[in-house]
């Protein structure tokens, strides 16, 4: 089960998360959780070039742990004027590996604002300095854009126990059936799952009363809400990898032994009953505006 899981790594760069009170991890913390996965048979990170030093930590330890060997996941930063290509071979520098497994647009409008010319350029390094050609994407509408362009063999979206099935499942299978990967993110919501009613933003208010169904979900059944929400998301057989991210290694250890729990499949249908009508407070990129 440990192989579907993909450690997130923006808080190896960044302050990150709305529950993260301890702010951007150090560099000794950062090798002592990718010892602790690599151990726990988590194999693929999941970084990219706008993750502050993400990559260059990622790359000090590749440089100092030659015997573990992980598969990575990046994604371009073209907000500088970088073209595709140019983004991934300083991202190769950074990692200080020759090939990553996948490369991925980082958004919907970095892939549409990217020329012909400049995509042909990094498909001809494709089998040279990575593998697989990737996107992440945010709404069911760029899935089905994403669908007809066929150059696509990863897609990365989110998918939680309230951007469910039910907000999300044509989605996905539309992805599976044209033969794509699935990669999802957002499992905890960035932690919104776990923060203390009181602190939740007022603009949130309106997830509260989903945030409580899953408290009752979570006590009917007695587990956690941690074991809730991952497995929930494993549940899922069309979906091929999770992304998990972690604030300290006290919370990866939590989350590794919550994987080993067990979770009633009865508990995963009455989440896909949950429906949010407001839906659009599901999206982190909303909640400063």
């Amino acid at each position: 089960m440990n192989s579907k899981i993909i450690l997130g790594t923006v808080q190896f760069g960044m302050n990150y998360g709305i529950n993260n009170s301890t702010g951007q991890l150090t560099e000794d913390e950062v090798f002592n959780i990718l010892d602790l996965v690599h151990k726990s048979n988590i194999h693929i990170l999941d970084t990219a070039a706008a993750y502050g030093n993400s990559e260059k930590r990622i790359g000090n330890y590749n440089q100092s742990r030659l015997d573990k060997d992980f598969k990575i996941i990046t994604k371009f930063n073209l907000k500088q004027g970088a073209t595709p290509l140019e983004s991934l071979e300083n991202s190769l520098q950074n990692l200080k590996v020759d090939q990553v497994d996948t490369i991925m647009f980082h958004s919907f409008e970095d892939f549409r604002e990217s020329s012909k010319k400049n995509i042909e350029k990094l498909i001809e390094q494709k089998g040279k300095k990575y593998l697989k050609l990737g996107i992440s994407l945010y709404t069911n509408e760029q899935v089905d854009e994403i669908c007809n362009h066929k150059l696509f063999e990863v897609v990365q979206l989110p998918f939680n126990a309230l951007d469910n099935y039910n907000l999300r499942g044509k989605a996905l299978e539309k992805l599976k059936a044209n033969n794509i990967e699935i990669h999802t993110r957002s499992v905890f919501l960035q932690g919104l799952f776990f923060m203390s009613r009181n602190k939740i933003p007022l603009k949130l208010n309106p997830l509260k009363a989903y945030l409580e169904q899953l408290e009752i979900i979570a006590k009917k059944y007695r587990v956690e809400k941690a074991a809730l929400a991952l497995h929930y998301a494993l549940s899922k057989t069309y979906i091929d990898g999770i992304l998990i991210g972690v604030d300290s290694l006290n919370q990866m250890e939590n989350n590794i032994k919550m994987l080993a729990s067990r979770v009633p499949h009865q508990a995963f249908n009455e989440i896909d009953n949950i429906v949010v009508n407001e839906s659009y407070l599901l999206n982190p990129a909303v909640w400063n505006h």
